[in-house]
């Protein structure tokens, strides 16, 4: 029995008492950071599924298919899979792939979004090097290839052998972390066929490589074999990859997968982290790369929203971008993954929460703000509070709510327009309310 819903969305009325109480114990006993696939470090869980005050139940902002109890729940794109996938090539700058038929109504939409992210994390590891481990073998023969094996060679001679033990050291690639991501590739391509536009050619010359070491079908090794294994600095990276695929190799977000315990199994990708990395690029692609800051990545300057005279802080800030200028700050920015246009009677847009924050963040850096949005074409037109813009705050600051559109180059268009705005000089004077 399946359950199916959009992103940060209600489930609706169709729900049979049997459906909220399993959604109930699915609440309770799901944790999404168990669950979540992660691209980024930082940012905060929420609940897979909610129960508002009024008794509707929601989806969190999270996609992919969880399996509990036996039965399972389907969490789609709300702003649909053409969207996201565009949003996914405009984060890691990735060529959109066409497809036929709609994507929407594809089974396999959420594997592929895994089988992206999988190479992109396994080509991003090996940029310097492949995970060899230096291991040691006993050889024999009448020449030494390398330091002597003193107890082998002694036995060697004492059956009547004129050949000698050395200790061969060399690099292998076959060990755990080979063998987890190949088995990755074969569930992967259970799923999308073993020919296909998922796997690029940097991702197949790295399986070329550890299918030679390990062989076509190894066995899945332990995730305590995995962890066993000493990387350095250059590989450290394999064992992140090494984790996922080891979740994938598992069949976990790839099927419909009964779990023997009762656990509940699955993966998940965040949707407002795949929003934020798209806003990112398109923000530096209008405004260079060099000028903008990622607060959960490259942005090490935080500052805290109250300070006691001994310099002491309370309230720490960190904002998503920060657009550099000589002396100072020139914005600050947040990308939020919510509605824009009003979704009554328990969503009014924009949020207070969303308000105080970003006020915060002008104060604090004293420089104009921006809230940047998904634009959502199911509503029809700009949203009445950005086309109201800007708004302003006592202390001079512009904040401007935005929309983007899923284009990478059109959203890094009218993001640079902003940019020109907040160049102005802040005349902005609200009057008292």
């Amino acid at each position: 029995m399946k359950l199916s819903v959009r992103d940060s969305s209600p489930f609706g009325q169709h729900l049979t008492n049997d459906d909220r109480a399993w959604l109930g114990r699915l609440a309770r006993d799901s944790a999404a950071g168990d669950l979540v696939l992660r691209l980024e470090a930082g940012r905060e869980d929420e609940p897979v599924v909610r129960c508002e005050f009024n008794g509707d139940w929601w989806a969190g902002r999270y996609i992919g298919n969880l399996t509990f109890e036996g039965r399972t729940l389907e969490i789609t794109p709300r702003f649909g899979a053409e969207t996201l996938s565009r949003w996914i090539c405009g984060a890691f700058n990735l060529a959109m792939v066409e497809s036929t038929g709609k994507q929407e109504a594809d089974e396999a939409f959420i594997p592929r979004l895994l089988a992206l992210i999988w190479t992109r994390a396994l080509t991003e590891a090996a940029r310097h090097s492949l995970p060899a481990l230096r291991r040691e073998r006993i050889e024999t023969g009448l020449s030494l290839r390398g330091p002597l094996h003193l107890p082998g060679t002694v036995k060697l001679r004492s059956r009547g052998s004129v050949e000698v033990a050395s200790i061969h050291r060399e690099k292998s690639l076959n060990h755990a972390i080979s063998a987890a991501i190949v088995a990755a590739w074969l569930q992967l391509s259970r799923t999308l066929g073993r020919k296909g536009d998922w796997l690029d050619r940097r991702s197949e010359d790295i399986l070329s490589h550890m299918i030679a070491a390990v062989g076509a079908r190894p066995s899945l090794p332990s995730l305590t074999e995995i962890r066993q294994l000493r990387l350095t600095p250059i590989t450290a990276g394999f064992r992140s990859v090494a984790d996922l695929s080891h979740r994938i190799a598992s069949g976990k977000g790839l099927a419909s997968r009964v779990s023997e315990d009762g656990q509940c199994t699955g993966i998940l990708l965040d949707v407002a982290e795949i929003w934020e990395l798209f806003v990112l690029n398109a923000m530096r692609r209008a405004w260079g790369a060099q000028g903008v800051s990622h607060g959960t990545r490259d942005y090490g300057e935080t500052r805290s929203l109250l300070r006691t005279e001994s310099g002491q802080g309370l309230g720490l800030m960190k904002p998503d971008f920060l657009v550099k200028a000589t002396g100072g700050s020139r914005l600050v920015a947040d990308a939020k993954y919510k509605r824009l246009h009003s979704f009554p009677p328990l969503l009014p847009a924009p949020q207070r929460e969303d308000l105080y924050q970003i006020a915060a963040y002008a104060g604090r850096w004293n420089c104009n703000a921006l809230l940047i949005y998904p634009e959502d074409q199911t509503q029809g037109g700009i949203p009445e509070i950005e086309q109201s813009g800007p708004w302003g705050l006592e202390g001079g600051q512009k904040v401007f709510f935005i929309t983007l559109p899923a284009d990478l180059e059109q959203a890094a268009v009218k993001l640079e327009s902003y940019l020109k705005c907040s160049d102005l000089p802040r005349k902005f004077h609200p009057a008292a309310t």
